[in-house]
């Protein structure tokens, strides 16, 4: 996903936006690998700031996540913020020598490829707790059944094995 900014270069204030739509490889996380069901979608503005190009905008996708109740594949819809400060290499190499507290994205030429970016804004829009709804019963701990689809005939002691032998010995008295 590449900003071309060879116009906005011309002068200081300058403003163009932008509507960018991307097939995007798989995200890779821990869990995993995340698939997008649809292109990402990036409605940008960008401004000539003088020192540096300010990017600002929305991204929108749709991930397939797996449920960490059920295990079954389930859609997500992604909607984040994008926004980011773009400097010229000369002056970003200016910036890492005079300040080095803040992250700095550089770019050559006369465009600016923002997939990185747009890729990080994504994941961290990713719920920690993927749960495909909110009254999803998961699989059943015994037989692994997924409770959503059916009932399972499982008996229900929850009995820590720890304290198993404690129950045969009531057992025996009875």
């Amino acid at each position: 996903m590449r900003v071309n900014v060879s116009d906005l270069k011309q002068a200081t204030g300058h403003e163009k936006k932008y509507r960018l739509k991307k097939e995007l490889s798989p995200l890779k996380s821990k869990d995993g690998t995340i698939e997008f069901t649809q292109p990402v979608t990036v409605l940008l503005k960008a401004v000539n700031a003088g020192a540096y190009f300010d990017l600002a905008g929305n991204i929108s996708t749709e991930v397939n996540l797996t449920c960490g109740r059920c295990l079954e594949q389930y859609r997500y819809p992604v909607e984040a913020e994008f926004k980011e400060k773009y400097y010229s290499v000369e002056v970003e190499r200016k910036l890492d020598a005079d300040d080095d507290e803040d992250e700095h994205r550089a770019f050559t030429g006369d465009s600016i490829d923002i997939e990185p970016e747009v890729r990080n804004s994504i994941q961290l829009e990713l719920p920690m707790r993927r749960v495909c709804h909110e009254h999803c019963k998961g699989l059943c701990s015994q037989c692994g059944t997924n409770l959503n689809e059916q009932q399972c005939h499982c008996t229900e002691d929850d009995i820590d094995p720890r304290m198993a032998v404690l129950q045969e010995l009531l057992e025996k008295k009875k």
